[in-house]
């Protein structure tokens, strides 16, 4: 195989010349489809590829009067040291592909010019965001003396330079870290691209219509405050009906008026409500699902155009070194799931849309009340994972609510298991049964760049815990969702099968039938999966990783935590917490950590932080063991993953089952299954595969539904009147999207907010920064309740200080040098004045004015050197 690795590419100016050249050159599109042609009957094997390959050094002339300056660079890198051949100039098709080669594969040039980046840093500057976790130490990896089995051969396939002769292409550029990458490309050039240009109507269509008083900037702001502020309808009427505010000629006389001008707006896709009824041995129930058009929200989607300038429509592989040996994935389209599905979608203009679900039940009610809420979402894995992580971005959007029933028609356990069961797989059935046909043949769909693209939606990932990810793959929770592990070998490292949708439908059809062992060692339920009609779906990867519950609270806190704090017991652990001394940019526990009634996302990432020093001087074996599942978790954690730090994490695995026993030895863990009754040990066996198939987990992190459930679920119930509050939240939820939907809208029209909201930084407010979503209400930090009566205290002598009583707050007193330059004559004879001890409040306790400091201090030209103007 050659590969050809071309120069770094040029300025997204000259991308954008060129393209526009060809488009308005008639001669040039000819060229173009002529060539396009040629590369689609190539790829399907009609004709052969002929291409002449000069000696190495001298410069091909064949076909150079359609070469452009950017194609004489184009070197084929061999094996021999420097030398250099110019490749595949064999004929005149072959010199416009080494254009198009030079610029990116069709549409989507993958270097920023300056106004994507200028775009990209509105967008939060996220190139800095999804790097937070150091990267781990690979040199000084935990071993243990004993023998460790050998690691398990990497699953990724092997290097392309021994699979084929073809010659690959290879554009190198360099990451948002500044690292240099090669990247590849699909070899079918027109995957991702456009079929035809979308025609007058159909970009009318969801066009505004006359939207009245809300067309203005100013009365939209003020009906945005109104609505997104969570304030009552009756507040709201009792606002317009102020006197001050009537003055002002309002633009709506009561909250009824200024519902109506915004159901006027464009919105998201349309609700529908479906019954269903669940069929007992004490009588029937009856529940409602809410819903969406799933197909609707996709073309909603690739139609935004604040969206779409960074959609990635095309597979590609980075590689860190053009020898192809070590390939780096962090999105979806850099992972080998879209790389492979492409290659099934028989469609030399297919567009795969990764479609990305995820669903979780929460409650609504804090104190009293049982009311819960399993909304579902959906975004795609076009999109940057840094866009989909941040709300605002609207990138995840609500696809519908689940019915959450009591089930009191039936009294038999395992029956109610089972209604649990079959509704869940209706209901995401229905919701899903858009995109399943649409996968099928494909359907053309205008995208925000005026093209339309025939798009094969694709049910890729389905972000959920342990217990959801059990539900959707159909299997008891004793069993792996992702493989046919034996339950009573799940605490080991093994290889068995993966599950795969051939073999989960054939055992429960044969079920059905005569009986089928394969049916119970698999630990399937009776029901038909909602996923049985999706095309191309894999279920050995359909799972995604989940750091939050798996990694953190489940494997860190839940096991680890509680094996080390066996070992040495509460009252050791909490003093060697308290112990360790202050530093910055890591949490302190000066309480302790047994104590701590709820753990939120960010306690237990900091928790983490100091858990190996705590564990130093314990059995060798044991610390062997925890360091290697804390170099797991950061290694997880890590925006893009390399083959090799793939390797490494398999190899920190082997530390950890080499030497995992000492836990059980020592007495730490002492359940009947051991290490086979824990689940989440299990499923952190398949995060390399995974990762190779997905990309890395930072872009499945269940925190985001959590934060989901803010805006969607809870939100919504608070500003409803409990009755029939799923009605009310869609309302809500709908009304929301119009106005954020119009203020796209305005800004689009140039009519942009006069200041826009930043925080003290001068960044805007990340929305990964809000911490986990907690069900219960916020608890006062004992901390500040105990620290109230010092602020108190020291408030007190501060306004002593201010009021010319007892000059000395803290500190000690210090003599004031003799005045000796002349300039300093006039400042009065010699005095004694405090030092201060330097307090930091966490909130202002008082303040005060120059004029006060110059009095107290008797210090006139204070305000002078302050501000010299005086």
């Amino acid at each position: 195989m050659k590969v050809l690795a071309l120069p770094p590419l040029g300025l997204g100016v000259v991308y954008l010349v060129a393209t526009a050249h060809v488009r308005g050159s008639e001669i040039c599109r000819e060229m173009q489809a002529a060539w396009l042609e040629y590369q689609i009957a190539v790829w399907r094997g009609e004709i052969a590829s002929s291409s002449q390959v000069s000696d190495a050094g001298s410069a091909s002339h064949v076909g150079s009067d359609h070469l452009s300056d950017d194609d004489h660079n184009d070197v084929e890198m061999t094996g021999s040291g420097d030398e250099y051949n110019l490749g595949d100039l064999g004929d005149p098709t072959g010199n416009e592909e080494q254009d198009i080669a030079s610029e990116g594969p069709g549409g989507s040039p993958h270097r920023m010019d300056d106004k994507d980046k200028d775009s990209d840093d509105e967008l939060g500057g996220a190139g800095n965001e999804s790097n937070d976790e150091p990267e781990a130490d690979l040199e000084n990896l935990p071993y243990d003396q004993s023998p460790i089995p050998s690691p398990a051969p990497p699953s990724s396939p092997a290097s392309p330079s021994a699979q084929s002769d073809e010659t690959i292409h290879l554009h190198e550029e360099f990451d948002q870290f500044g690292n240099r990458i090669y990247v590849q490309y699909y070899e079918v050039p027109t995957v991702g691209e456009p079929i035809r240009r979308a025609t007058n109507e159909e970009m009318c269509r969801g066009s505004y219509s006359d939207v009245g008083k809300l067309s203005k900037r100013e009365n939209f702001e003020l009906a945005q405050l109104l609505i997104e502020s969570g304030m009552s309808a009756k507040y709201r009427t009792k606002l317009f009906r102020l006197k001050r505010f009537r003055r002002s000629r309002l633009p709506w006389p009561n909250s009824r008026a200024l519902m109506k001008d915004i159901d006027k707006l464009p919105h998201g896709a349309r609700w529908s409500v479906q019954a269903l009824a669940i069929e007992g041995d004490r009588g029937v129930e009856i529940v409602e699902m809410w819903l969406r058009d799933a197909l609707e929200i996709i073309k909603r989607l690739l139609r935004n155009k604040r969206l779409g300038k960074f959609m990635q429509w095309k597979a590609i592989k980075k590689w860190k070194n053009p020898d192809m040996t070590d390939q780096v994935r962090d999105e979806i389209y850099t992972a080998d799931w879209m790389w492979e599905i492409q290659a099934e979608i028989q469609d030399e203009y297919g567009t795969i849309i990764p479609i990305i679900i995820s669903s979780d039940e929460t409650k609504l009610t804090t104190f009293s009340g049982d009311k819960k809420a399993h909304p579902v979402y959906l975004t795609i894995g076009n999109l940057p994972k840094r866009l989909r992580r941040r709300t605002s971005k609207r990138a995840n959007v609500l696809l519908g609510y689940l019915p959450v029933p009591k089930l009191d028609c039936e009294s038999n356990k395992e029956q109610r298991r089972y209604h649990r069961q079959n509704l869940f797989h209706t209901c995401m059935r229905t919701m899903l049964e858009p995109l399943a046909e649409a996968c099928k043949t494909g359907v053309e769909v205008v995208c925000a760049d005026g093209n339309v693209r025939r798009i094969y939606p694709v049910l890729a990932a389905y972000i959920a815990d342990f217990i959801e990810q059990c539900k959707v793959a159909c299997i008891k929770q004793t069993h792996c969702p992702l493989c046919s592990v034996d339950p009573r070998e799940k605490g080991n490292l093994g290889n068995a099968p993966p599950q795969t949708h051939n073999n989960i439908i054939k055992a429960i059809k044969d079920h059905r039938g005569e009986g089928s062992a394969r049916f119970e060692r698999l630990g399937l339920y009776d029901v038909n999966p909602f996923w049985k009609d999706f095309p191309y779906l894999r279920v050995d990867c359909l799972m995604t990783p989940d750091l939050l519950h798996q990694l953190h609270k489940g494997v860190l806190k839940d096991h680890l935590t509680k094996w080390i704090t066996n070992l040495i017991g509460d009252q050791t652990i909490d003093e060697r917490h308290a112990t360790m001394p202050e530093y910055h940019g890591m949490r302190h526990f000066k309480n302790g950590i047994t104590r701590v009634p709820q753990w939120t996302s960010r306690e237990l990432k900091e928790m983490a932080k100091t858990l190996l020093p705590l564990i130093s001087d314990m059995d060798r074996r044991v610390v062997a063991a925890a360091r290697a599942l804390l170099d797991f978790a950061y290694l997880a954690h890590s925006s893009s993953l390399s083959d090799a730090e793939l390797q490494a994490m398999e190899e920190l695995l082997h530390t950890f089952h080499a030497n995992k026993d000492t836990f059980q030895e020592l007495g730490a863990l002492k359940t009947r299954d051991g290490f086979h009754g824990i689940p989440k040990v299990h499923m952190i066996q398949h995060y390399v595969n995974l990762i190779q198939m997905l990309g890395t987990p930072d872009g499945y992190n269940t925190e985001t539904s959590e934060r989901l459930h803010i805006d969607f679920a809870k939100m919504g119930y608070r500003a409803s009147n409990k009755v029939n509050a799923i009605k009310q939240k869609a309302m809500y939820i709908q009304r929301l999207e119009a106005i954020a939907m119009h203020e796209e809208y305005l800004e689009e029209k140039g009519n942009r907010p006069a200041m826009e909201v930043i925080d003290g930084d001068g960044r805007e407010v990340e929305d990964e920064e809000w911490d986990e979503w907690e069900d219960a209400e916020d608890v006062e930090d004992l901390e500040e309740l105990g620290n109230a009566e010092v602020r108190l205290q020291l408030a007190v002598k501060l306004d002593k200080f201010l009021s010319n009583g007892e000059l000395r707050v803290g500190g000690e007193w210090q003599e004031e040098p003799p005045a000796e330059p002349v300039e300093y004559a006039d400042q009065g004879t010699q005095r004694f004045h405090p030092v201060p001890e330097v307090v930091t409040a966490k909130t202002p306790t008082a303040f005060t004015t120059l004029a006060n400091l110059q009095t107290a201090n008797d210090a006139p030209r204070l305000l002078q050197c302050h501000n010299p103007r005086f």
